[in-house]
């Protein structure tokens, strides 16, 4: 009778279904979460989904809807939690590599793109030409050649030299990428 009236939009049914449930709900799903605000927040998830798909529930009790719904948002809480604390166990040193950059990290950074900049600067100007068309402004090696007048072999070329002189000029910045396992690839598509 009270599932009925829940049905058909009464709040008041609603309201006693709350008062009579609410503790009883809190304290068995306590049972099924990691603390009492866990279970408490469950049980509010659980009468919000009662409501709101009222129309739904077949025969039976409101309490027992209730507390099925309660015990299975509890369990999906359980594994959101478990999932979370697998990830922060798996990821956690990585994720606390992401902290905001100190000032001196700042210099530093500022520092390494001031020496790029100046290395690219220094590279002979078709090498220079060939190097920002494909890198910074994402050309494709026949792209480039279309804009430059020349074969994309010529732009695989230029870009094999580049490359090579800013691993010389900036080796010191990043000793792995003096030795090639670190280095940016230059294996762009010739046909673009």
């Amino acid at each position: 009778m009270e599932l009925e009236r829940i049905r058909e939009g009464d709040t008041e049914a609603l309201g006693r279904l709350v008062a009579d449930a609410w503790a009883p709900l809190v304290r068995y799903l306590e049972g099924l979460t990691e603390s009492s605000e866990a279970a408490q927040d469950a049980a509010q998830e659980a009468l919000v989904r009662l409501w709101t798909h009222r129309e739904r529930w077949g025969g039976g009790s409101a309490r027992a809807i209730l507390f099925r719904i309660g015990r299975n948002v509890a369990l999906d809480q359980g594994r959101r939690a478990e999932v979370r604390r697998r990830f922060f166990r798996r990821e956690g040193p990585v994720l606390a590599d992401l902290r905001p950059p100190t000032p001196s990290d700042e210099l530093r950074r500022s520092e390494a793109r001031t020496r790029i900049d100046e290395a690219i600067a220094s590279l002979p100007p078709r090498r220079r030409e060939v190097f920002g068309l494909v890198r910074l402004e994402g050309f494709s090696y026949r792209e480039a050649a279309d804009a430059l007048g020349v074969s994309p072999q010529t732009v695989a070329n230029q870009m094999s030299l580049a490359l090579r002189d800013l691993r010389d000029l900036l080796a010191d910045l990043a000793p792995e990428a003096a030795h090639g396992t670190d280095a940016p690839s230059d294996r762009r598509s010739h046909d673009g």
